[in-house]
């Protein structure tokens, strides 16, 4: 099946699923802070860093996110990852996402915008529509660990998920502790995030290609 169509009819089925289950999280819509910065650890040992900058243009909310990752061994670069995305949201709704990732050496290319009620654009030239409400797997909104459909900003696929409640835990955010509700996220995309007293992401682990865990911690 062609994809643009394949998509399309999956953004049909789950639509509605996008949507979040039962009320919204007494959070702003969009976060107040400028930008929220991680390092990200392997083994304990930073291997770069991942930036979201927050800014307003016009009417529109915008979000920049850069992530730069290498492991490195004697001086050998073993494994390098980059990515860079712009999400712009108009009246809660994303209008429009473009990203671009080099995923050691596999490039990614994400180009859309929302026509007609659907999120419509290309991945690497081939097309796709989604429609329905539209959370990115970005990970920052507040409606996040609500929703049943992810959509990936890597690779321009709708991603089905799972969302488990795990209580309050102290973690480190900038130095200092501060209690985070745990949310576990699993099905085609697997994350632990941690959403601090001010909504924001405080923390995320994940397992990496190899097994390892891949800890982002907020500074």
């Amino acid at each position: 099946m062609h994809r643009r169509r394949a998509l399309g009819l999956l953004g049909g089925t789950l639509g509605g699923l996008l949507l979040p289950r039962g009320p919204a999280r007494a959070c702003d819509l969009f976060p107040k802070q400028d930008g929220w910065r991680f390092l990200v650890l392997r083994h304990g040992n930073v291997i770069g860093e991942h930036v979201f900058t927050f800014s307003r243009r016009g009417d529109d909310f915008v979000v920049e996110v850069a992530i730069d990752i290498a492991v490195d061994m004697l001086g050998i670069t073993l494994f390098r990852f980059t990515h860079r995305a712009e999400e712009v949201w108009r009246d809660g709704w994303l209008q429009s996402l473009v990203t671009a990732t080099d995923d050691d050496g596999t490039l990614w290319r994400v180009e859309s915008e929302r026509r007609d009620g659907a999120l419509r654009g290309q991945v690497n030239d081939v097309g796709f529509d989604v429609s329905g409400f539209v959370v990115p797997a970005s990970l920052w909104h507040r409606d996040t660990p609500k929703t049943q459909v992810l959509f990936g900003t890597i690779d321009g696929r709708v991603k089905v998920v799972n969302s488990e409640a795990l209580g309050e835990e102290a973690v480190t955010v900038g130095g200092r502790q501060v209690q985070a509700r745990h949310w576990r996220l699993s099905g085609q995309l697997q994350r632990d995030v941690w959403y601090g007293p001010d909504c924001g992401i405080a923390r995320v682990t994940f397992p990496a290609r190899d097994g390892s865990l891949i800890t982002l911690e907020r500074q």
